[in-house]
C-alpha cells in the first residue's frame, strides 16, 4: 500500500522516508494531544511533551522516541508504526478503511471532496480528550445541572436519555461515569466554593447569624446556619456555610458545641457575632442561651404566632364560630380538589360566574399566612363553590351558612393587611432589622387600628395580634437592638424611638463608637428571653406581587421626631449629632447606598451602622434551604452521608 496515498495530505519523497533515522529515547514525560486540527487518526499515537510549548517535537506515546517530521506531515509518523508497531499500524489502516471505504480510482474533485469527508468524520470520531478546556467546561456545567436541579441527581448521568442528549449536542464528548461526578466533580466545587467564602469572611468584622432546624421524611434532623455581614462596598452578603447532621440523641450541650465548632472552623470570632435571629423553637433558644449568644425572635414566626393568639378570642362562643368556620373552608376546599368532576364543575361555574378560574387552596400549619390565603381564596369563590355544592347532593350539606361566612369575612378583613408584611419582610439583599420599629409603630397607628365598621370579631382579633407583638417586643434588651438599627436608619433616625428614650440611645450608641474606634469590644446584651415553642414555619407558597416594605412608609405619617441634643464636646458625638442632623432618606431608597456616598462625612457612625444594620429581621434566609435540601433528601437519595448532604447544601446555596 501507498503510504503517500493512504493520508492524502501532501506528499513526501520516498527517498525522504525510506529509512527512519536513529531515534532517541526522551524521559517519561506527560505527553499532550497536538494542538488544533488533528484530522489523521495516527496523531491517536503521537503526542508532545509539556514543556514543548510550540509543539515542533513529535514523540510516540508507545516507546516515547523522536519522530522526524515537518508541519503537518504524517507519512514518517505512518512509516514508524509500521517499522516499530505493527499491531498499532494494522489498527490505523482499518479505522482508516472503516471511515473511508475501500480506496477506488476518483478524480480530483472526487477526491477533495472525499479528503473533506474523511477529515470531517475523523473529527467527529476523536473524542475531547479529559484535560481539555472545552471537556472540562462540559463536565462543570452538567454537574451544576445535578446540584442546582431538583429532579436531577449523579444517576442521571447514568440516564440513556440522558447521555443520549449529551452525544447528540457533542459527539466528540465523552461524559464521565456516576462515581466521577460525585466522588470527584462535587468534591472539587465545594472546595471551590468554600475557598471563595472563606475569601469574603477574611475581612468581617461583624456579623449576624440565622438557624432553623429541618427535617425530611428520610433522614434525620438537620440544622443550618447561615452567615450575614455588610462588606467594604456596602454590599448585604448572606452565606450558608454548614448544614450540620443532629443523631437522634442529640441534646442543647451537644448542639451548643457544635455551632461554637463551626464558628471556629470559619475563622469567626464569637465575640463579634452580634445576633442570631432564630424562630421561637425551646431547643434553639436553649443552645443560643448556653453559649450566651443574643437572640431576636424571627419576625414571620412572631406574626404568625400574633394571628394564631388573636384568633384564640376569650369569647367561648366566638371561638366556637372561628372554628368551624376554618373547618367549613378545610372540608369544601378538600372536597373539590379531590374530585376530578367537582373540580371540572367549579372551573365551568367559575367561567359562567364571570369569576377568576383560581383553585381553592387549603391552610398548611407550617406555611406563613396559609389560614388567611384559604379564607381569602374561599370567599373569592364563593358563588361558583355553592353553586357545585348544590349540584352534589352527597356534598350538599357542606355549604356555608350566612353566620359562617360573615365570620369568615371578619377574620379575612383582620388578617389581609398583615399578609402583606409576611410577604415583604423575608428578604436577604437588603436592610430588614430596622423596619421592626416603624412597623410595630404602622400596625398600632393604623392597620391593626379599630374601624368604626369593624365588626366584633374583626376588632377582638386585631387586639389580640397586637397584644402578643407588643408584649413580644417590649423586653429592653431586644427594645434597645431595635432601637439602635433604626437610630442608624438614614430613612428612620430617631422617629420611632420613644422619646424617654432617644438621649439614652445617642448615649449607648457613642460608647459603642468609642470602643469601636478604640479596638475594643463591645459586649452586646442579651436581646431577648426565650419565647414559647411553636411548629417550625416553612415559607408561603403565594404567587401575588409583593408589596415592599418601604412603601408602606411613604404615605404613612411618622411619630413626632425630637429635636437633636446639643453638641457634643467628643468628635464622635459630634459626628452622631451631624448624622441626626442631616434630612431624612426617601423610605423607597435603599441606607447602604446612601451609607457608601455619606460614609466620608460621617466615618464614625458609618463604623456601627455597618455592624447592625447587616441583622436580618427573619430566620427566612436558612429556612430557604428547606426548597434546597428536600430535593436531595429524597427517598432516592436516604442513604446520603451527613458530609455529603453538607458538600450538595453549601454548593447549591452558594452557588
Amino acid at each position: 500500500m501507498d503510504i503517500n496515498n493512504m493520508e492524502g495530505e501532501g506528499s513526501i519523497a520516498l527517498f525522504d522516508i525510506k529509512r527512519e533515522p536513529k531515534e532517541e529515547v526522551e524521559d517519561l514525560e506527560e505527553l499532550v494531544p497536538k494542538r488544533g486540527s488533528r484530522s489523521s487518526m495516527v496523531w491517536l499515537w503521537f503526542g508532545f511533551k509539556t514543556s514543548d510549548i510550540e509543539q515542533k517535537t513529535v514523540i510516540c506515546k508507545t516507546c516515547h522516541r523522536k519522530i522526524a517530521t515537518s508541519d503537518s506531515n504524517t507519512s514518517n509518523l505512518f512509516y514508524h508504526l509500521k517499522t516499530r508497531h505493527e499491531e498499532l499500524y494494522i489498527e490505523s489502516v482499518r479505522m482508516r478503511q472503516s471511515i473511508n471505504g475501500p480506496s477506488q480510482p476518483q478524480s480530483n474533485g472526487a477526491k477533495k471532496s472525499e479528503l473533506r469527508g474523511r477529515k470531517e468524520s475523523f473529527t467527529k470520531f476523536v473524542v475531547y480528550d479529559e484535560q481539555s478546556r472545552r471537556h472540562r467546561e462540559i463536565t462543570d456545567a452538567i454537574s451544576v445541572f445535578i446540584i442546582s436541579e431538583d429532579t436531577a441527581s449523579a444517576h442521571t448521568v447514568e440516564k440513556k436519555g440522558f447521555r443520549a442528549l449529551i452525544k447528540t449536542l457533542d459527539p466528540k464528548y465523552n461524559m464521565p461515569d456516576r462515581k466521577h461526578f460525585s466522588d470527584v466533580q462535587l468534591p472539587r466545587m465545594y472546595e471551590e466554593c468554600r475557598a471563595k467564602v472563606s475569601e469574603e469572611l477574611k475581612n468581617v468584622e461583624y456579623y449576624a447569624l440565622t438557624t432553623d432546624l429541618w427535617t425530611c421524611a428520610v433522614t434525620q434532623p438537620y440544622m443550618s446556619l447561615t452567615v450575614h455581614f455588610i462588606n467594604n462596598d456596602w454590599l448585604l452578603i448572606s452565606r450558608c456555610i454548614q448544614t450540620i447532621y443532629l443523631p437522634e440523641d442529640f441534646t442543647e450541650v451537644m448542639m451548643a458545641t457544635i455551632l461554637r465548632e463551626v464558628l471556629e472552623s470559619w475563622e469567626l470570632r464569637e465575640d463579634m457575632l452580634i445576633c442570631v435571629t432564630t424562630d421561637s423553637a425551646t431547643n434553639c433558644n436553649s443552645v443560643l442561651q448556653l453559649n450566651e449568644w443574643n437572640r431576636l425572635q424571627c419576625f414571620g414566626h412572631c406574626l404568625q404566632l400574633a394571628i394564631e393568639n388573636g384568633l384564640k378570642t376569650p369569647y367561648a362562643q366566638t371561638q366556637a364560630d372561628v372554628k368551624r368556620a376554618v373547618e367549613v373552608c378545610k372540608q369544601v376546599a378538600s372536597t373539590i380538589s379531590n374530585s376530578f368532576k367537582r373540580r371540572r364543575n367549579l372551573a365551568k361555574a367559575q367561567v359562567d360566574l364571570d369569576l377568576p378560574v383560581h383553585q381553592l387552596k387549603s391552610e398548611n400549619p407550617t406555611r406563613w399566612g396559609s389560614r388567611q390565603q384559604m379564607i381569602s381564596r374561599f370567599i373569592e369563590q364563593e358563588k361558583a363553590v355553592k353553586q357545585v355544592l348544590l349540584e352534589d347532593s352527597k356534598v350538599r350539606h357542606l355549604i356555608p351558612t350566612k353566620e359562617e361566612m360573615r365570620t369568615l369575612e371578619s377574620m379575612n378583613k383582620a388578617l389581609s393587611p398583615l399578609m402583606e408584611f409576611t410577604d415583604a419582610f423575608p428578604g436577604e439583599e437588603y436592610v430588614s432589622v430596622s423596619y421592626v420599629k416603624p412597623v410595630l409603630h404602622l400596625l398600632k397607628q393604623h392597620i391593626l387600628k379599630s374601624q368604626d365598621d369593624d365588626s366584633l370579631l374583626s376588632r377582638t382579633i386585631k387586639e389580640g395580634i397586637l397584644t402578643y407583638l407588643t408584649d413580644e417586643y417590649a423586653d429592653d434588651a431586644t427594645e434597645k437592638l431595635l432601637d439602635m438599627a433604626t437610630l442608624l436608619d438614614p430613612r428612620f433616625k430617631t422617629a420611632y424611638i420613644k422619646q424617654e428614650r432617644i438621649d439614652l440611645m445617642k448615649t449607648r450608641a457613642a460608647a459603642e463608637i468609642e470602643l469601636l474606634v478604640a479596638g475594643g469590644e463591645t459586649a452586646a446584651p442579651a436581646f431577648a428571653i426565650p419565647a414559647p415553642s411553636a411548629d417550625e414555619c416553612e415559607l408561603p407558597t403565594a404567587k401575588k406581587a409583593k408589596k415592599s416594605l418601604s412603601s408602606y412608609f411613604k404615605k404613612a405619617s411618622a411619630p413626632n421626631c425630637q429635636g437633636t441634643s446639643k453638641p457634643s464636646r467628643t468628635s464622635i458625638e459630634l459626628d452622631l449629632i451631624m448624622y441626626l442632623q442631616t434630612a431624612d432618606l426617601d423610605p423607597e431608597e435603599d441606607p447602604r447606598i446612601w451609607w457608601r456616598q455619606h460614609e466620608v462625612n460621617f466615618p464614625l457612625v458609618a463604623k456601627l451602622a455597618k455592624k447592625y444594620l447587616c441583622i436580618p429581621a427573619t430566620s427566612f434566609p436558612s429556612e430557604q434551604i428547606f426548597g434546597a435540601s428536600e430535593s436531595m433528601m429524597s427517598w432516592k437519595r436516604s442513604c446520603l452521608k451527613p458530609g455529603r448532604v453538607d458538600q450538595l447544601v453549601f454548593v447549591s446555596v452558594n452557588l
